[in-house]
């Protein structure tokens, strides 16, 4: 991105990835921020979401657009807790803090999420996730790859504290 110059994207033409029961559609990247952010929405079919606790290098911001979600954390004294987060509602995770989150909701649900810094996750949905449309279903999306494959792309870019399942 030019410094000065503002950034647009249609809908239709963000890259969007199908990762692991999700669908990710990649709004704005580090190259957009001169590194500073990047912003992807995740839409979510009711029950997913990486509800396993895990933690990774970016600070993470979560604006809830539509549905109901809850968000886990656990302490510095491995205390688990839950956060309810409806539309409108913000949770902000630190870097490197055990998280995950959860569509609890009857439908769809739709959230914003920033990463500081920008690209961690951005290369981590890269690797991990399936190229899609961004009109695409996660319902009508099969993954053909083996649990392990997909764990080692997870340890790749973040520390397990709960294993996925």
């Amino acid at each position: 991105m030019m410094p000065g110059k503002h950034y647009s994207m249609r809908a239709a033409d963000c890259t969007a990835y199908f990762v692991i029961g999700d669908i990710i559609h990649v709004r704005v990247t580090g190259a957009d921020t001169n590194g500073a952010y990047s912003a992807v929405e995740v839409v979510s079919l009711p029950g997913g979401g990486p509800s396993f606790l895990h933690t990774h290098e970016p600070q993470e911001t979560f604006i809830v657009m539509e549905g109901s979600f809850e968000l886990y954390g656990q302490d510095e004294n491995g205390e688990k807790y839950a956060i309810r987060a409806e539309v409108g509602d913000t949770v902000q995770v630190p870097a490197n803090m055990p998280h995950g989150f959860k569509n609890v909701g009857d439908g769809i649900g739709r959230m914003l999420l920033i990463y500081e810094p920008a690209d961690p996750m951005l290369r981590f949905f890269a690797e991990v996730g399936l190229p899609v449309a961004p009109s695409t279903s996660a319902k009508d999306v099969q993954d053909s790859r083996s649990g392990d494959e997909i764990l080692a792309i997870l340890r790749k870019y973040m520390t397990l504290v709960e294993m996925p399942g």
